[in-house]
């Protein structure tokens, strides 16, 4: 081996001894909440839920929030594809492909595909969530970390321990959310609850 080889080597074990840490609790705490029971799945819905599962599992956090979110989404708009046409229209005259995933919760529920406590998981999702990763705004004095900033977001993933609530625990309650409600909506979307 070269040299540069033998610090690529290294690069590896160091990242696999970072994300070996907390595996095994986190395929446990997977494998606890998990909806085993089958149940059919558009196929790029089926990849983000699987994807979101992998991301927990290694520890990134961050990305199984944005994986989960979109494994439901994409859950969705796969439902609407169908009940629509690939070019139809929600009630509010949104095109499916061009709702965004509030769009298609709250069709979802007015249509009674989805029930209310379970919109109010998906938005938590999408309000709680994800959206202060995906759409961190700048750090402002005046509002004491009380909004989704920049800072208050790295500081989730860096140093949880200062804010009330880190990236792994907000991981850990998006991951409860997809393992149990994605499989049930799945299947009371192709009739069989």
């Amino acid at each position: 081996m070269h040299s540069a080889d033998d610090e690529l080597e290294q690069l590896i074990h160091d990242a696999n001894e970072r994300a070996h840490g907390g595996r095994l609790e986190r395929l446990r705490f997977l494998f606890s909440q998990e909806d085993t029971n089958p149940a059919p799945v558009e196929a790029l819905a089926y990849e983000y839920y699987q994807e979101a599962r992998l991301c927990w599992l290694h520890g990134a956090f961050v990305a199984a929030i944005v994986m989960g979110q979109l494994a439901f989404e994409e859950l969705l708009r796969s439902h609407y594809r169908v009940a629509k046409g690939v070019a139809g229209k929600l009630n509010e005259h949104i095109k499916v492909d061009e709702a965004g995933f509030a769009d298609l919760i709250r069709q979802s529920e007015s249509d009674g595909w989805l029930y209310p406590e379970e919109a109010a998981a998906l938005n938590r999702i999408r309000k709680d969530f994800r959206n202060p990763y995906v759409h961190p705004h700048d750090f402002d004095l005046s509002n004491q970390f009380a909004k989704p900033n920049f800072l208050r977001q790295y500081i989730k993933i860096v140093a949880p321990e200062l804010v009330e609530s880190g990236a792994e625990s907000e991981a850990r309650e998006n991951i409860r959310i997809l393992v149990t409600l994605f499989p049930s909506i799945a299947r009371r979307f192709w009739g069989m609850t």
